[in-house]
């Protein structure tokens, strides 16, 4: 706004000096001037003064523009402050009015919690009263029963006492027939034990001389079977002897059988990776070209093919395809096979043909020989 203002007043004082200045060329006469210097510093004294009036004009309307804005700006800020007293006010009348409503509801509810406690009261005083009666009540019935119950067993103890009586009668006679009834059997067990050890003693001389016979006999029969054993026993020794030497034989027999055969499996696997690899090398050699296998690709389907001589396959697995994740030895020797991805069926007959062809075709270049140390191969059955 500021900026605006001192625009105006500067377009106004530059159209104002335009207008004196014509108004004086038109004024001017144009033939050479005589020698008059006092009139030149008179017009240059008339322009100064000209301005200095338009200064004060543009400056006088500012500060008239600027009063105004002041009071313009006054007037707003006394309506606004008259307008928040005014909210301020009916606020208060507000809270004022909430206040006496909040009083009055809780004037209600201090009249009611009364009018409940009373009632609550009330009903106590007459639970109370109504518990005295029923306990009341209780005590007089108790009290009867307990009478009741005494009675009762005035009665019972009676019959009691002369049950135990009678049984005391009863105890006694029957004591006296048990007495008798085991005089009885000691006398009738005295007579059968002495029958019984007269017949024990005549039993007990014959088992004796049946005994002595039978030990007599039963010596002469452990005697013959005891050199009959000692015979079978060196048979079976001498037997067990020759059939564990067999057994022995048999055993280094195919053992060396096994390790001829690992021998000449073993060749046979070497004679066919150093064929094959002279095959590759062959079909490597032939050209160099960049379209050509590389080395790393050379030795890859060295393995494939090796891989392939021991791989066991069906016409199920067509078109499926398996990754191994083979970990060799710095021979070449399998440490590793094991499933990457693929068809787990086919994988799991890929590894075991990887495990049994024992070591892989690796390259002799020491720049790549680190790559077919833990890598992946993609294997496809040939179908």
């Amino acid at each position: 706004m500021k900026n605006s203002t001192n625009i105006i007043a500067f377009i106004t004082a530059f159209s104002l000096h335009l207008i004196i200045g014509g108004i004086l060329l038109m004024s001017v006469e144009f033939s050479l001037p005589k020698d008059k210097p006092k009139e030149a510093v008179s017009i240059i004294d008339a322009t100064i003064i000209n301005q200095q009036m338009l200064d004060d004009l543009a400056k006088n309307a500012d500060q008239q523009k600027r009063a105004k804005q002041q009071e313009a700006d006054d007037q707003r800020k006394l309506k606004e402050k008259e307008l928040v007293e005014e909210k301020r006010q009916e606020a208060l009348i507000q809270q004022k009015q909430d206040d006496q409503i909040k009083a009055e509801k809780e004037a209600v509810q201090r009249k009611q919690q009364e009018v409940l406690r009373k009632e609550q009261e009330t009903k106590r005083i007459e639970t109370e009263k109504a518990a005295e009666a029923e306990a009341l009540q209780k005590k007089k019935q108790a009290e009867e029963a307990a009478k009741v119950l005494a009675d009762k067993k005035k009665v019972e103890d009676a019959a009691k006492q002369k049950q135990e009586a009678e049984k005391k009668v009863l105890a006694t006679k029957k004591e006296a027939e048990r007495v008798e009834a085991e005089k009885l059997k000691a006398e009738k067990l005295a007579a059968e034990k002495a029958v019984k050890e007269k017949a024990e003693k005549e039993k007990a001389a014959k088992e004796k001389a049946e005994n002595e016979k039978a030990v007599k006999e039963k010596a002469e029969k452990e005697k013959l079977a005891k050199e009959k054993a000692a015979k079978e026993k060196a048979k079976k020794d001498k037997a067990a002897k020759e059939k564990a030497a067999k057994i022995k034989a048999e055993k280094e027999a195919k053992r060396k059988a096994a390790a001829a055969a690992a021998k000449k499996e073993r060749l046979r696997q070497e004679e066919l990776d150093r064929q094959m690899e002279a095959e590759f090398s062959d079909d490597f050699s032939s050209a160099r070209s960049a379209q050509q296998t590389s080395e790393i690709a050379k030795y890859q389907a060295l393995i494939r093919s090796k891989i392939s001589r021991n791989w066991k396959v069906d016409s199920s697995m067509r078109g499926q395809t398996c990754t191994l994740r083979i970990k060799l030895a710095p021979d070449g020797l399998v440490l590793s096979a094991v499933m990457s991805s693929g068809d787990k069926v086919l994988c799991d007959s890929a590894r075991r043909a990887t495990l049994q062809a024992n070591t892989l075709p690796i390259p002799k270049d020491t720049e790549i020989v680190g790559q077919f140390r833990d890598f992946d191969i993609k294997l496809e059955p040939d179908l």
